[in-house]
């Protein structure tokens, strides 16, 4: 019943109109919903239904140059795993909250008529520049920072454990020109290269640039509100620093009955900073999570997830398969 409230609520919220004309830097803004039935891959335990949901909203943008990509943005994020069956739930973590970034985005590929461009399509005097821009833009590479400060709020999927969390993060998106050695020789896009060509995908053996992984560091002060596990151990739940990496990556795979087929794998590694010898003897001091997953352009994903997350139970490995459900 408190996850259906919180939902209607957050539902009034995103029917707002949005102010700026950016925002959400390498995401896409919107409400994606996944309906799907959870397996646990050992074990007795049965399998069950459930759901996970990704929100993004831009609240304002505001561009901060004329001549290049430099913007600061307000961002509205949710994300969460919710399992019927709360002990099939390999990330029982919910995290919702807001983010104050400024992003940076430098290209030796500009984009027509975008910042930094010389290109004017209606104008027959910037011809050559569009000319050049064309080839720059098959040629050139990428790279957007993104920094800011974040305030969230962390919970299982019943609220029953609660965390308040501000802080920090730097986030990196690199794309490699699709002719530099960085793209062809990337370890990480082989496999699935070869998986392209013999399955008859467009790009063939071509290296994919979207496959160099997007990285993001955060430190955070974590205020436990409610935490049974801490408390139990320390008698009380001060507040404590936390270290925070992700790691994300995709790569095209093939093609199956005509749809495209894309690998997706993810890592997320929490660390508290200078934790008590009774949090770290009962592990409570780090978690890691891991999950690998082929999507299809359709909507079907098949995932196969490891590890725990903050606040969740027991680390188990599970199966998942679902539906994406992109809602605007």
């Amino acid at each position: 019943m408190k996850l259906i409230l919180a939902f209607a609520l957050l539902s009034c919220f995103l029917s707002l109109p949005a102010r700026g004309a950016n925002g959400l830097a390498g995401e896409d803004q919107g409400i994606v919903i996944t309906p799907k039935y959870f397996e646990p891959s050992a074990g007795s335990t049965s399998g069950g239904m459930g759901f996970s949901y990704k929100i993004r909203k831009s609240i304002t943008s505001t561009d901060l140059a004329k001549d290049a990509y430099r913007v600061a943005d307000l961002d509205f994020k949710a994300d969460g795993n919710v399992a019927f069956n709360r002990n099939i739930n390999p990330a029982d973590f919910l995290k919702t909250g807001l983010e104050l970034n400024y992003v940076s985005q430098n290209s030796s590929a500009v984009a027509q008529g975008g910042p930094g461009s010389k290109c004017d399509p209606t104008n027959p005097d910037t011809v050559q520049a569009c000319e050049e821009e064309a080839r720059r833009s098959k040629a050139g590479d990428a790279l957007a920072l993104i920094a800011g400060l974040v305030a969230t709020l962390e919970s299982d999927q019943r609220f029953e454990k609660r965390n308040e969390t501000f802080g920090a993060h730097l986030t990196t998106l690199y794309r490699p020109a699709p002719a530099s050695f960085a793209n062809h020789a990337n370890p990480l896009d082989w496999p699935f290269r070869l998986m392209r060509g013999l399955t008859g995908h467009p790009m063939g053996f071509s290296p994919s640039p979207d496959a160099f992984p997007k990285v993001r560091l955060a430190l955070e002060r974590v205020k436990p509100s409610k935490d049974k596990d801490r408390a139990a151990i320390l008698g009380e739940t001060p507040d404590y620093n936390r270290g925070n990496i992700e790691i994300d990556m995709t790569s095209p795979v093939g093609k199956l009955q005509g749809k495209q087929v894309k690998f997706e794998w993810s890592w997320r590694y929490f660390r508290e900073l200078g934790p008590p010898d009774a949090i770290q003897a009962a592990g409570l001091d780090q978690y890691r999570y891991s999950a690998a997953a082929l999507s299809l352009d359709s909507g079907w994903k098949l995932t196969y997830a490891t590890g725990k997350l903050p606040l969740g139970r027991e680390g188990d490995a599970v199966w998942e398969l679902g539906y994406r459900i992109k809602l605007d």
